[in-house]
């Protein structure tokens, strides 16, 4: 995957830093800021939590990454490459990615037309009591 390409495209310096956080999100399963941080501190032990947390702000702000609110109140976050939904189950805490499907897009375009809005991006965390993983 070519991170350097994908920042500047929206934009952004293509700093070490958000390189790593990218490539980080990019090979794990929606990790916490805890997991990225000592995941990029192997290869780049300077690097301080404050900074991760800065550049995952960054990125989220852009679209490249999202944050997943679990109902164990741990953000968990995901490089955002396609639109899809995150199915959260409260039981075990697991994060399970899901496509759109064509009637999510219709939806979404019905309601930009009622409401005079252009989404951007539309972010859907589903909650379940269970999962094919408990």
């Amino acid at each position: 995957m070519k991170f350097v390409n994908i920042l500047k495209d929206v934009g952004l310096k293509a700093t070490p830093q958000r390189v790593a956080v990218l490539r980080e999100l990019y090979k794990k399963n929606h990790p916490t800021i805890d997991e990225i941080y000592e995941n990029i501190k192997i290869e780049n032990p300077s690097i301080s939590l404050a900074t991760v947390y800065k550049n995952l702000a960054v990125l989220r702000d852009v679209g490249l990454v999202v944050e997943i609110h679990t109902p164990s109140k741990k953000i968990r976050y995901d490089y955002f490459r396609k639109p899809h939904l995150h199915i959260v189950c409260s039981a075990c805490g697991s994060i399970k990615d899901e496509p759109y499907d064509s009637n999510f897009f219709i939806y979404k375009s019905k309601f930009e037309e009622e409401k005079s809005l252009l989404i951007n991006r539309l972010d859907v965390v589903a909650i379940t009591k269970n999962c094919e993983f408990c």
